[in-house]
């Protein structure tokens, strides 16, 4: 081989990536960039295949990543605030389903890791007010030299108010480092953070991405029983409280019917019963002014009644339309849609 077909073969190597890195973005409606730092190559593998029927992850160098969107810019301009977020150690996260799927699933599967003199800070460390239990030493200097305020109570170093010791954007200096190590606070995240995700035209960031769907669910179950409550106190009928609402109105009917001595084949038993009943308390008031009124037989029968309550037909509990079983949460991303 010459030296000049040496020299150009990595140029058409490069050219070859680029093609099939445009190529494969071209083929996805989502694209977006995310942050490789602070993660093992394993921990990256074991993302791939969590995620594989969902999304793509894509390594490539920061060049070929910039020279990519360029060409795609072409056809849609829109993909070029994506430029912005190439800085680091990056790839592209593609997908043709869900942005918010997918950068939620990343964010749950960080796992908090101690902070290293250099790093930037992602977001403003606090340190809150505690019993250190270090004994009174030259780590009284350390703890103050990051701006924390202590005193030696009971034998033990205690810190006795909040802090904050680092902004989002500040380098951890080495003493923060040794500090953050010595209290157990692990500030950072090892995982991939996406940063910014183009889809349809518009640009998402991180913040817009990451979404509660526990607490919006809960939200939403909440809101659902609470409108089902009122619908059911107001009379609503809907295809979902009927069955209740003409319960209800069932019950009402057979109550209001026997309190009025309205005579049906349904109330005829209870009326009867509470006639009697009545006779009976009639009976032992007419009585106590005046025995000899009331026949011998029927003062006695009216003695010996024990008054009862009257049992209540039970009521049907209220139930909203069944809830399906929650599924067993899993290692892939169906767990976060369900």
């Amino acid at each position: 081989m010459s030296k000049s077909a040496y020299r150009h073969e990595p140029h058409i190597t490069k050219k070859k990536q680029l093609s099939e890195l445009i190529d494969l973005l071209q083929q996805h409606k989502t694209v977006g960039i995310t942050k490789v730092e602070n993660i093992t190559a394993k921990s990256i593998q074991r993302l791939r295949t969590d995620m594989r029927q969902d999304a793509i992850l894509r390594l490539a160098k920061n060049t070929l990543m910039l020279l990519a969107l360029k060409e795609l810019a072409k056809k849609d301009k829109g993909i070029s605030k994506l430029v912005k977020y190439i800085n680091g150690s990056c790839a592209f996260i593609l997908t043709n389903g869900n942005p918010f799927k997918v950068a939620n699933f990343l964010e749950k599967k960080k796992i908090p890791t101690p902070a290293k003199e250099g790093q930037i800070a992602p977001k403003e460390i606090v340190i809150t007010a505690r019993d250190t239990g270090f004994a009174p030493g030259p780590v009284i200097g350390e703890l103050q030299s990051v701006g924390l305020k202590t005193r030696i109570d009971g034998g033990t170093i205690k810190i006795i108010e909040d802090a904050v010791v680092c902004q989002s954007g500040d380098k951890i200096s080495r003493t923060l480092a040794n500090v953050l190590g010595r209290l157990g606070i692990e500030p950072f995240d090892a995982g991939l953070s996406v940063d910014a995700i183009y889809s349809g035209g518009s640009l998402l960031v991180h913040d817009e991405l990451i979404v509660d769907f526990d607490g919006i669910m809960n939200d939403l179950v909440k809101a659902h029983q609470n409108a089902f409550s009122l619908s059911l106190e107001m009379a609503i009928p809907t295809k979902d409280n009927l069955s209740e609402l003409i319960g209800r109105a069932r019950r009402s009917a057979l109550n209001l019917a026997i309190e009025t001595s309205f005579i049906t084949p349904e109330t005829a038993s209870n009326v009867l019963a509470k006639t009697q009943l009545e006779a009976m308390i009639l009976a032992k008031l007419i009585a106590s002014k005046d025995p000899s009124v009331i026949p011998q037989e029927i003062l006695s029968a009216a003695q010996s009644t024990v008054v009862k309550t009257q049992p209540k037909e039970k009521k049907e509990e209220v139930t909203t339309p069944a809830e399906e079983e929650e599924e067993e949460e899993d290692s892939g991303m169906g767990s976060l849609f369900g």
